[in-house]
């Protein structure tokens, strides 16, 4: 994690951060969301408190294509259809004004509510759906970095483990926090790069720059 100078002392940044030994939480709840498409968001940009990719990318392009981005995704309220996956594995995350959620589908009113007020959408793969870790036999994937979006008690949460662990025990982590649904956010080398601002300013950077692949990128203003 790399430390830089603090930023504008008159942004207000609403990130709050409840850590446990393990996970990273980072509670968004009171925070406006938008999704970037195409290019990442500059460290220098002090509007963002925090910065992650969000849905899957399809194949390692040179050039950008909303096509290469998973499933249905709405960013400043113009949505955009990617490639598709088995979608009973997939839900949608959306923000739109004060409201946020996690939805098992996106339907027509969902779409036109998020769209109507600029918001932002995408989709992703269950991690933890009603209280329950979704589809245990992914347990066997490598150890990593894992991170996904969250919520509990009405509360929305970007939650990433600390250290190296199994995806069991991300899960594990996830379901003693009291998580009751969750959504995969891509990770792996060069797709966790990312940044956050803490309460006073400063700007963190997670995760090294490797590739320039990456497509879409939540971010929490």
């Amino acid at each position: 994690m790399a430390d830089n100078q603090p930023t504008n002392s008159m942004k207000n940044y609403h990130l709050t951060t409840v850590n446990t030994d393990h996970l990273s939480i980072y509670d968004i709840t009171d925070c406006p969301m938008q999704l970037a498409c195409g290019t990442m968001p500059d460290t220098t940009n002090q509007q963002i408190a925090l910065c992650v990719a969000a849905a899957f990318t399809g194949k390692c392009l040179d050039d950008f294509t909303h096509l290469n981005i998973l499933g249905t995704h709405i960013s400043k309220g113009v949505r955009y259809e990617g490639y598709e996956e088995t979608p009973e594995h997939y839900a949608f995350f959306a923000a739109w004004g004060k409201e946020k959620g996690i939805f098992e589908l996106a339907t027509p009113e969902l779409l036109q509510a998020v769209q109507g007020v600029g918001g932002m959408g995408f989709t992703q793969y269950w991690v933890i759906k009603q209280g329950k870790a979704y589809k245990p036999e992914r347990q066997k994937v490598k150890q990593e970095y894992y991170r996904c979006i969250a919520q509990k008690n009405a509360r929305t949460y970007i939650i990433e483990s600390k250290e190296i662990v199994a995806y069991s025990t991300f899960l594990q982590l996830l379901l003693d926090f009291g998580i009751e649904n969750a959504l995969y956010l891509d990770m792996g080398r060069g797709w966790n790069h990312s940044f956050y601002r803490d309460a006073q300013g400063i700007l963190h950077v997670l995760h090294p720059y490797a590739h320039p692949y990456c497509t879409n990128w939540i971010m929490v203003l």
